[in-house]
């Protein structure tokens, strides 16, 4: 019994990945404030803190480590969700594929 939790707190302790690309054509300063505004809705929607490093936005919370990396032509979300907010994963990659449509574009 105690190996079974084990192997369950080891792969919870994992998290679970999920990464998205969307392309883009805006110029470099719309794009930026435009990840802002997705940052800053996921921020609002999950409780998370938001900071630059160059061209790349961190994005943690206690159940949520990733970043957003702007290039010239598209937008990389890669994010690894803590067990509590991977059981709503479905939830979270859909909100995050509505705002990044929303932001970056069809």
């Amino acid at each position: 019994m105690t190996l079974a939790i084990e192997r369950l707190r080891a792969s919870a302790d994992d998290g679970v990945k999920i990464s998205r690309i969307r392309t883009h054509s805006l110029a470099p300063d719309i794009a930026r404030a435009r990840v802002e505004r997705i940052a800053a809705k996921l921020a609002e929607r999950f409780g998370a803190r938001c900071h630059w490093e160059g061209d790349c936005l961190r994005v943690e919370h206690a159940s949520v480590k990733g970043m957003l990396t702007l290039a010239a032509d598209n937008v990389r979300l890669d994010a690894e969700l803590g067990f509590p907010v991977s059981l709503m994963r479905a939830q979270v990659e859909a909100e995050i594929d509505r705002l990044m449509a929303r932001e970056l574009g069809e």
